[in-house]
């Protein structure tokens, strides 16, 4: 075991992590096929789930992980790799939904691009607590249907929407490309509402309910203006443990999954990827330490979560005409970096930058290959 220190640019600053990694000397059963969604489909058929096994490695002072099915030659995309790859794939918009670990991925997503830009805009709503911002939902819609629109206390506080707005040159081209996360506690929660006003009857005040969820005031009227090119979905896995049976989330992820069909066009390339598992030892509070989630560990009741998830979207997944992709297990892949955790739930930058940085890899390999 070797200790190194990493000097990584987190999206606060400068950060020290102190990280042991494993070398390993050699990759015997290491594909050197690059790494695309097509060939993690095709893994999906083999291993009739999202692919496990692989090394975290570190190459010129970046943690890296090096999975066994396909190689990932970058640690950290260049450049010329990604503004080749975006002018291709003709990307202008790119949203990401989840709670505050949703959140850490949407900055490290924009944080690896490694574009030269000559301007960054980041629209931040009010932080207001525990409510969403109405403001930043609203801002498009006309005064009539805004008006509408109510908020929710939820028990998040560190979720919050944001939007950075990024150009880059290629050829002496400009491009823009924007990059937006939008905050969600739980796969379906109702902090953000819109009704109709109230109107009198013989029973009572009745509200009709234009859209009943966050999600679909996001989906239904928030993105009708401007729809994404891709979506990456993390579903917030770590607040609906504490709050949904396992018997229940099957019909809550079809609930979400025929929203996004209904209110997505098919242009829409969509990524759901998985939850990584807590750290018992890094909890903050004895409260949750070792506390059980429907008589399990928070790890084990996320590890079932994500096998219920790809459970509801296999056949998606494995239709290689269709919109629908995974990642990799990242259960797996988190299982001995317990040293990256801040407090059981939220990990170190270099966590969320290293998968962003496979996922940016993995999708530009994708598109040079001609391979959605």
């Amino acid at each position: 075991m070797i200790a190194y220190i990493i000097y990584n640019w987190g999206l606060s600053g400068l950060e020290n992590v102190q990280v042991a990694f494993r070398i390993q000397k050699t990759f015997k059963n290491v594909s050197s096929e690059p790494c695309t969604f097509a060939l993690l489909r095709e893994a999906y058929k083999r291993q009739g789930y999202f692919p496990r096994g692989g090394e975290w490695l570190l190459r010129d002072g970046v943690a890296y992980f090096q999975p066994t099915i396909c190689t990932f030659r970058h640690p950290r995309v260049s450049n010329s790799f990604m503004t080749k790859c975006l002018s291709k794939a003709n990307l202008s918009y790119a949203l990401t939904m989840g709670d505050s670990t949703a959140g850490r991925y949407a900055n490290a997503l924009r944080a690896t691009l490694t574009l030269t830009t000559k301007r960054l805009i980041i629209e931040q709503p009010k932080v207001n607590g525990f409510l969403p911002d109405k403001d930043y939902f609203t801002r498009d819609m006309p005064d009539e249907v805004a008006e509408y629109v109510t908020t929710k206390f939820r028990f998040c506080s560190g979720c919050a929407s944001k939007l950075y707005r990024t150009e880059f040159y290629r050829e002496n081209r400009s491009y823009l490309l924007d990059i937006e996360h939008l905050a969600q506690t739980m796969i379906l929660d109702d902090s953000l509402q819109m009704t109709f006003p109230t109107y009198k009857r013989a029973v009572g005040v009745i509200n009709k309910v234009w859209a009943i969820t966050t999600q679909e005031l996001i989906l239904r009227y928030y993105l009708k203006a401007k729809q994404p090119d891709i979506f990456l979905i993390f579903l917030p896995f770590v607040h609906a443990k504490g709050n949904i049976r396992l018997s229940r989330l099957p019909m809550e992820i079809k609930y979400f999954k025929g929203l996004v069909e209904e209110y997505l066009p098919n242009t829409t390339k969509l990524f759901y990827i998985t939850s990584y598992g807590e750290f018992e030892k890094r909890r903050k509070s004895s409260k949750w330490h070792k506390h059980l989630f429907d008589g399990m560990l928070a790890r084990d009741k996320i590890d079932k979560m994500n096998r219920i998830l790809y459970d509801v979207l296999a056949d998606d997944l494995l239709n290689r005409d269709g919109r629908y992709f995974g990642f990799f297990d990242l259960i797996d892949m988190s299982e001995d970096r317990g040293n990256w955790s801040k407090d059981s739930i939220h990990m170190e930058a270099v966590w969320y930058q290293s998968i962003m940085s496979m996922f940016w890899e993995t999708y530009c390999n994708s598109v040079l290959l001609d391979m959605f």
